[in-house]
């Protein structure tokens, strides 16, 4: 497959790599094949003969249909590597490499896209993922650097997703109701610590990857198995990229950021993958301008590596470690919009993980190391932020018998947080906060196979931790039909989390937890058509939150109800659209008065619309968002200095009665491939944030007596982004 690891430019390739398919895999027929003719057979899976399929060879453009026996004739003049793409509507395209000219025939087979129910298709429950295909499959690299707006991060390619609330122009995942730090993100099984754990003034930060370290990433919106915990709202896996088959490489440069990026298949065993990039978003403010004070503008780089080696046919080893570092400041940081932001963060994650499938029992063995930290500076105060986490994860899986599958798997997770506050107005005064803890966990999940058309999974998991010193036990049952294209799923569980060490102040802490049940239907059908709606309620129990000064406020409970719904379909062979649309009304404790109010992240409507259509060489992508405002305690009044009091004090209205103005932004995508016969080939690209320059508001200021309100906009204006890439063979 000539799609190599890249950076955000590989755009260009779209859909290609949907279903890639390995020269080994084209099988060969000893028919000797004239020069300049390329020809074989395209079939499914079972050997039928597969008519109206297109075949186009991708560097020249020259393309045939096959005929009522699955047979296709191509004539071309390019000599060389090649790409031969295989394109049937409602299935995902297969590409095979070629060398030119052939001296055999072809046979591809081509799978279906919509199984049917023989397959049984319909995903579990609070799942959704987010291929450009009408297909069932995880969000690949190539997915996320497609959607507009994205900005190639895996976060915010998820925030498109049902359940999901757009709640700032930052990377956190607000899911059904749940705040940022009740998400969960996963690497190979290991936990990476998100910096997410307070709003900075461009908006809540999630913790992230390059897309091209990873082979495909999954977004669970609650209902996960009980394999997943210490999470409340929700779990994001993502899996890196294996050994590649054979040597590549990218360089990739652009307004404000460098890249290169290579694949080395050193032995059929041995493969490594390495990147680097360094951004620096300056040169973008200053073509565009800003809409707060940037000082400096965000900047920063990473490096990851990643090294597997195959023990045998079915198993492997595989490390993959990655460093990231980022910085940035801004204006304008408090209610009152005197007040500056800085902030440095470094992260860092190691990964080593064992895999073997060589037999029914199937083993798997992770263990980490994840580092976050942090100096944040504030007018008046210095944050600074240290944690670290050492994660282990064990799981036995028998491979699906004739009815049964089960799963066993523990785990251990050692957290150490750090905090230290400094007032730089008094340096003698402030706080610090060390507090290491231990968490071990176990579970057990079964699968019955009920019938041909439904499934049973029922599974417990149980954590203990010295931080609350108590054994928590969340049961989970889920229930899934399907008949033709229809499909039911149905789900009940209860999910506990430990509250981070910065939110509980006494010696022990009381998990937190969130039950929960959903009904889902979906359809789906080999035309490209996949339609699913799921609606769910939850109620949380023993909330930790912050107060608005940092105070700390426990006990907290909530409850939500909301319906999360998703239509995919696909336009012919190259173009695809899908609008998504989640409703939410969620509640919980206002730690500031402990009455029970609308959640901060309580979203009433959140809409995306997403196309993308290829025409030729070129691919574009659209994305048009919109989403109610979000709630917030608005300012109503105002003391007056007194003997006790020296300055103005505000006056707060009810817990989140009011809502700032509804979110819109449309995002715009294009890339253009570029190829040689007897050169490297390039990609040209460009994207436009923000298409119509909306000013969203994102919070108000006050002035100092509290009478003037100033809405705060978005930091980022329309902005057109343009680079090249040069992929090496």
């Amino acid at each position: 497959m000539r799609c190599p690891s890249a950076s955000l430019s590989l755009l260009c390739l779209h859909l290609l790599c949907a279903a890639p398919m390995c020269a080994a895999e084209a099988q060969q027929v000893l028919a000797a094949v004239p020069d300049g003719l390329v020809r074989g057979r395209v079939q499914r899976p079972d050997g039928q003969p597969l008519a109206g399929v297109t075949l186009e060879l991708f560097e020249s453009e020259e393309r045939t249909v096959s005929d009522s026996t699955g047979t296709f004739r191509l004539r071309t003049t390019w000599s060389g590597p090649a790409l031969l793409v295989a394109r049937h509507v409602g299935d995902p395209p297969v590409a095979v490499e070629l060398t030119l000219p052939l001296d055999s025939a072809l046979v591809i087979t081509l799978p279906k896209g919509v199984r049917r129910l023989a397959a049984f298709t319909v995903q579990p429950a609070g799942e959704f993922r987010l291929t450009a295909s009408t297909t069932a499959e995880p969000l690949s690299p190539l997915d996320i650097v497609q959607t507009p707006g994205a900005a190639a991060n895996v976060a915010r390619a998820l925030q498109v997703a049902p359940g999901v609330s757009n709640v700032d122009e930052g990377t956190g995942l607000f899911v059904r109701g749940g705040d940022v730090t009740e998400t969960r993100v996963l690497v190979d099984d290991v936990v990476m610590l998100s910096p997410a754990r307070f709003s900075n003034p461009t908006g809540h930060v999630g913790a992230t990857l390059n897309p091209f370290l990873l082979s495909n990433a999954t977004l669970s919106a609650g209902a996960f198995g009980a394999a997943y915990g210490n999470a409340l709202s929700g779990v994001v896996r993502m899996e890196t990229a294996g050994r590649p088959a054979r040597h590549s490489g990218s360089l990739s440069a652009s307004i404000g950021s460098v890249s290169a990026n290579t694949a080395l298949a050193l032995s059929p065993r041995v493969g490594v993958r390495a990147l680097a990039s360094i951004s620096d978003l300056a040169p973008l403010v200053a073509a565009f301008g800003e809409a707060q004070p940037y000082a400096p503008a965000p900047r920063g780089g990473d490096a990851a590596l990643t090294m597997e080696y195959a023990t045998s046919a079915h198993s492997r080893v595989r490390l993959f470690t990655v460093r990231q570092q980022q910085e940035f400041g801004v204006g304008r940081a408090d209610f009152t919009g005197n007040a500056s932001y800085a902030a440095t963060t470094t992260e860092g994650l190691t990964v080593l993980s064992w895999r073997d499938t060589s037999s029914q029992w199937r083993p798997s063995i992770s263990m980490g190391r994840s580092r976050f930290d942090r100096d944040e500076r504030l007018t008046g105060l210095d944050l600074t932020t240290a944690l670290a986490s050492d994660h282990m994860v064990a799981t036995v899986k028998r491979a699906p018998g004739h009815r049964v599958a089960v799963a066993v798997g523990v785990e251990y997770e050692r957290f150490t947080a750090a905090y230290r506050g400094t007032s730089t107005d008094a340096p003698n005064t402030g706080f610090t906060v060390r507090t290491p803890t231990r968490r071990t966990g176990v579970h057990a999940e079964l699968v019955w196979r009920v019938s041909p058309n439904a499934r049973l999974t029922a599974g417990v998991r149980g954590d203990r931790s010295d931080f609350t010193r108590r054994t928590t036990a969340d049961p989970r049952l889920a229930f899934a039909v399907q008949r033709g294209h229809w499909g039911l799923v149905a789900s009940a569980g209860a999910y506990s989390q430990i509250p981070e060490p910065i939110l509980v102040r006494q010696a022990v802490a009381v998990p937190m937890r969130v039950t929960q049940a959903t009904l889902a239907i979906e359809r789906g059908d080999s035309a490209g058509l996949r339609v699913r709606t799921e609606g769910y309620v939850r109620r949380w129990r023993s909330l930790a939150q912050f107060t608005p000064s940092f105070g700390i406020a426990g006990n907290g409970e909530g409850d939500a109800l909301g319906v999360d719904s998703e239509l995919r379909y696909q336009l012919g062979e190259r173009a695809n659209t899908r609008v998504v649309w989640s409703v939410l009304d969620a509640r919980r404790t206002d730690p500031a008065t402990g009455t029970l109010a609308p959640a901060p992240m309580s979203i009433t409507h959140t809409v995306a619309w997403l196309t993308q259509r290829e025409i030729r060489r070129v691919s574009l992508s659209t994305a048009l968002r919109y989403a109610t405002g979000r709630p917030f305690t608005d300012i109503v009044g105002r003391t007056m200095p007194s003997a006790a009091a020296v300055a103005v004090q505000p006056v707060f209205g009810a817990p989140n009665a009011a809502r700032l103005p509804g979110y819109w932004r449309s995002d715009l995508s294009v890339s253009w491939l570029l190829t040689r016969q007897n050169g490297p080939t390039s990609v040209v690209w460009a994207s436009i944030s923000n298409v119509f320059d909306r000013r969203n508001v994102m919070r108000y200021a006050w002035d100092t007596a509290y009478t003037v309100r100033t809405p705060v906009r978005s930091p980022f204006n329309r902005s057109i982004y343009v680079g090249a890439t040069l992929l090496l063979p």
